[in-house]
């Protein structure tokens, strides 16, 4: 059955990409008919381009989480505070160029796509219904399904990491997006573009840029008042005790360098607090984290309908859509940047310059990103390595876990819990690592079985039965 797979990834690359895909359609179409929808889908209803995007979205979202994992940083997702004092070292042009080859290529990009992809399951699983005349069930298995993803998402968030975005996911899917599976493209692009829209003009109240900007602006006017000698009124003593505790909540924080393992709270401990954080926060930062998604995974639907995430659209298509979303978004990504490091990282600086304008920017640049792996995969280029990327990219969630998993283990949990203590070039290392690992037991797996071990709980638990997890002789 491995064998069988291979050589339909090999096809799927080697006869061009738009006569493969049509090849991969009919054999998944050939091998649905007649069958009760009672399972999930096998490996020959699969269709390699978007197994390809999944795994690329799965390591790629890694490249934003890292630094996260990795050690101390200030609100906003610019990596100081770390031993080697990032920006102001013998590196420092190198960290510069790889901070912002991330901002233009990854923040926010990563997550959109895996979004994207979300949206796009749903088509898969409506489309297969409809072939097979059974969508009476579909509504059932579907809730099932986001259910289940929300009790995963719940048992990641507080048992490992509460960065979580399976229980958001979930929620979107249990909230909103069902009723939309019978939309049409254009319908889809529109209302996921709008999605987006709205969610940009929530964000300041999210991360409450606006009330820092405004308090940025009276505070500064009180600190100047009292350097110049004013009596203050007391008005404007309390203004100055909120922007001196404004300041020290997004002051950066540099580890001891004692050589020990960085001290880190008991496991139980952790997780207590994760639970109270994520419940604390459920209904404010988890619902803009829900209707983010949302705008995702709706705009993910439509470009699936409109073929674009299965490789359908010319080169010329692609390589324009990637032109255009790159020379619009990446100068402003260069200028914020810019200004963010002439004001020594000033968290302010950044709400203005990179998170003002973020949804939009990850919207244009998410699209030219995009378009660039679809050229990817449309070329003849690489094919061992696309294979591996759609292994990954079938074990998705179980790679999602892992990697939560071996990084929590690496950063804060192991004798030398290395939390704080690398450099800024040295986390991205222990990143290329875990992508190996994740590549690695994703393709030895799937040698032997047809799902990950997450997937295949999570597929049984779904159908209510146990299924099949070895592939058929």
């Amino acid at each position: 059955m491995f064998r069988h797979k291979l050589n339909l990834f090999m096809r799927f690359f080697g006869a061009g990409a738009n006569t493969s895909i049509k090849e991969t359609h009919k054999l998944a179409a050939i091998s649905q008919k007649s069958q009760p929808l009672r399972g999930p889908v096998t490996r020959e209803e699969r269709i390699a381009t978007i197994d390809i995007l999944r795994g690329i979205a799965l390591l790629w979202i890694l490249f934003s989480n890292i630094d996260i994992f990795s050690g101390p940083e200030t609100f906003f997702e610019l990596p100081q505070g770390l031993p080697d004092t990032t920006f102001m070292n013998a590196h420092l042009h190198l960290n510069l160029l790889l901070l912002l080859f991330k901002w233009i290529t990854t923040e926010g990009k990563a997550r959109f796509l895996f979004s994207m992809l979300f949206g796009v399951g749903l088509c898969l699983m409506t489309e297969r219904a409809e072939r097979m005349g059974r969508t009476g069930s579909l509504a059932d298995i579907y809730l099932r399904r986001n259910f289940w993803l929300c009790v995963f998402g719940l048992l990641h968030a507080t048992l490992l990491w509460p960065g979580d975005i399976l229980l958001s996911y979930g929620l979107a899917g249990l909230l909103f997006l069902y009723p939309c599976r019978k939309l049409g493209a254009r319908t889809l692009l529109i209302l996921g573009g709008l999605v987006t829209c709205v969610s940009s003009l929530f964000l300041p109240y999210f991360l409450g840029t606006a009330g820092d900007i405004d308090l940025s602006r009276h505070g500064q006017a009180v600190v100047g008042a009292r350097q110049a000698g004013a009596a203050l009124t007391r008005d404007q003593v309390k203004i100055e005790g909120q922007w001196h505790a404004l300041r020290a909540v997004h002051a950066v924080v540099v580890p001891p360098l004692d050589g020990g393992p960085s001290q880190a709270q008991p496991y139980l401990a952790t997780v207590a607090s994760q639970f109270h954080a994520l419940f604390t926060e459920l209904l404010i930062s988890r619902g803009f984290v829900v209707l983010e998604a949302v705008g995702g995974m709706l705009f993910g639907m439509g470009l699936y309908k409109t073929g674009f995430l299965t490789a359908k659209y010319s080169w010329r298509t692609y390589s324009l859509y990637a032109f255009f979303g790159l020379l619009l978004s990446a100068p402003s990504y260069v200028t914020g940047l810019w200004k963010v490091y002439q004001g020594q990282f000033n968290f302010i600086t950044a709400e203005v310059w990179l998170y003002l304008p973020y949804e939009i920017l990850k919207l244009i640049s998410g699209i030219g990103m995009i378009s660039i792996l679809m050229l990817f995969i449309k070329s003849n280029l690489f094919r061992g390595v696309k294979i591996a990327l759609a292994a990954v990219g079938q074990m998705a969630l179980t790679n999602y876990i892992l990697t939560s998993l071996v990084c929590q283990w690496l950063f804060m949990w192991c004798p030398w819990a290395l939390y704080g203590r690398l450099t800024y070039l040295q986390h991205h290392l222990v990143m290329v690592c875990v992508w190996v690992l994740n590549i690695a037991l994703s393709v030895l797996w799937l040698r032997r079985f047809q799902f990950g071990p997450l997937e295949w709980v999570w597929r049984s638990l779904t159908y209510w039965t146990l299924q099949p997890i070895r592939p058929d002789p």
